[in-house]
């Protein structure tokens, strides 16, 4: 049975603890680790860096360490990078990574985020709005042993964006977003896909997902949802209150993969009356898209592939909406725009 795990059940305070933003994994075959930064400014341009602490298809008995960093500039430039380095930290006491010249540090408030190698160099600061929230104990397990966690811990912040190229600076202010995640076993042997997204929609933040386990769980569904307006959360009860469903698939050529064009969340709450609808309406350009045998090594891409797996992964833009009903009526709706996943390990569950 898939399911996630209480606070209690984990030992876990009810509210986010700093040390559950610093390293919760060891160097062993099949635990992997990241923590993920992304942002999105009124230009229309984005940045997105994550610190992991192994590649996440890794089998390696020791961390190896790498950052990457994706920004799409005002002008549509769109530049790819990573760094690695021999010398490295990782905090077990809060989030204080260190790769080299590059670090991510903050205490579940404020968070300072640096990337440095030799095609740019960028430093952020992220200052939370919304608290630190995760969907009761984060920790999603898939049988009593084998499980993915998930902590937003800055489920929407201000950020202040410096970068710098061998062509251009940009200074940039926006909004931002932190999360951390880690595993005890490889995501592609426990789950099939999943969508993800967050959004800053004029008052509102969403974080939203759906993960769909492998074939040998039914492809059975985890909802994950939380709302906040005005750095306040108003609704978080996915399992009680949450439908989802994806329209208007197409087949991406490059990838082969099945994107679905809208997403829609609907959150309703028969005990209050709450009742709100978000719409993810994907545009024509994609922020990032790789098939697996570009994110793996060479061997273990043939391996995955004759085991069955097509693994791809689409970083799409777009449009968010989110829609407050009364009595069936839309009474409040406002539009902004946004940023969302999919990732896909396994058959497409559209045939």
């Amino acid at each position: 049975m898939v399911r996630i795990k209480t606070a209690q059940e984990m030992g876990l305070s009810e509210h986010v603890q700093p040390f559950e933003d610093g390293l919760r994994t060891g160097p062993q075959s099949g635990n992997y680790e990241w923590w993920y930064f992304d942002s999105k400014y009124p230009d229309g341009s984005s940045l997105v860096v994550i610190f992991f602490s192994k590649p996440v298809t890794s089998m390696a008995n020791k961390f190896q360490p790498y950052v990457s960093f994706d920004f799409l500039s005002p002008t549509h430039e769109h530049i790819h990078t990573e760094m690695r380095a021999d010398e490295y930290s990782m905090s077990k006491e809060h989030c204080d990574v260190q790769i080299g010249e590059s670090y991510i540090k903050g205490d579940l408030k404020h968070y300072d985020i640096h990337f440095k190698n030799n095609i740019v160099e960028a430093h952020i600061t992220l200052d939370a709005s919304v608290p630190s929230w995760r969907p009761y104990s984060g920790h999603l397990y898939f049988n009593e042993k084998e499980y993915f966690a998930w902590l937003p811990s800055v489920p929407e912040g201000i950020v202040k964006t410096e970068i710098k190229t061998a062509k251009e600076s940009f200074t940039l202010s926006g909004t931002g977003y932190h999360d951390h995640n880690w595993g005890n076993k490889l995501m592609i042997f426990l789950m099939n896909d999943w969508y993800w997204g967050r959004a800053k929609i004029g008052d509102y933040v969403v974080v939203s997902s759906y993960i769909y386990a492998n074939k040998k769980c039914k492809h059975a569904p985890t909802p994950i949802f939380m709302l906040a307006k005005n750095g306040k959360i108003i609704a978080d009860d996915a399992y009680r209150c949450l439908t989802y469903r994806e329209e208007n698939p197409i087949k991406d050529p490059y990838t082969k993969r099945y994107v679905a064009n809208t997403l829609v969340y609907e959150y309703q709450d028969e005990t209050n009356g709450t009742h709100y609808r978000i719409t993810y309406h994907k545009g024509t350009e994609e922020v990032e898209r790789k098939i697996m045998r570009e994110i793996i090594s060479k061997p273990l891409a043939v391996v995955m592939y004759l085991l069955g797996f097509r693994g791809s992964y689409h970083r799409m833009s777009g449009t968010a909406c989110i829609e407050k009903l009364v009595n069936g009526e839309v009474v409040e709706k406002v539009e902004s725009p946004a940023m969302w996943e999919q990732m896909c390990f396994g058959k497409d569950r559209i045939q």
